[in-house]
């Protein structure tokens, strides 16, 4: 199992958690960051697991990376980024803040604005290796109640 991103501590810890054997998995975990650096390399792991058949699982960080990914190699959006990053085809949108902590809802509810234009063939595509979040399950995740996210996420690495 590989693991990208700053945030690597607490996913390491949650998948301890859920499954002792995680390291010896076949899969790759990208997670959050706050100084993002080497993205394009990132993105070039995230669709070589796509088209490996690797499991994903992209928490925060690696969530919009894996939308810019699949962007630029499914939908053919080749200079699709996210606005964070600079110019070109903005398929991830900054958000004007930082919500740190728990909050009624989920933040998606809120932000229909994003979901301008999607390609019928993007909506039934659902590669069943891939589980992107934007936000941390690890964080939510205890030894006696591994968040299900992180659950699903280690059935998909088992099944080979």
């Amino acid at each position: 199992m590989e693991i990208i991103g700053d945030f690597n501590t607490s996913v390491k810890k949650a998948l301890d958690e859920t499954d002792n054997n995680w390291e010896n998995y076949d899969g790759l975990v990208v997670c959050g960051t706050h100084s993002p650096h080497d993205t394009e390399t990132i993105i070039d792991r995230i669709r070589e697991a796509r088209g490996n058949n690797i499991p994903f699982y992209g928490e925060c960080f690696g969530h919009q990376l894996a939308c810019i990914e699949w962007a630029r190699n499914v939908m053919g959006i080749k200079n699709a980024t996210s606005e964070e990053f600079g110019q070109g085809v903005f398929v991830v949108k900054k958000r004007p803040e930082l919500k740190v902590g728990l909050h009624d809802g989920e933040s998606w509810w809120s932000n229909y604005e994003v979901i301008e234009e999607v390609e019928k063939d993007f909506v039934e595509h659902r590669p069943l290796n891939m589980i992107t979040v934007p936000f941390h399950p690890s964080y939510q995740s205890l030894k006696d109640r591994p968040h299900p996210i992180l659950v699903q996420f280690i059935r998909l690495c088992t099944k080979k």
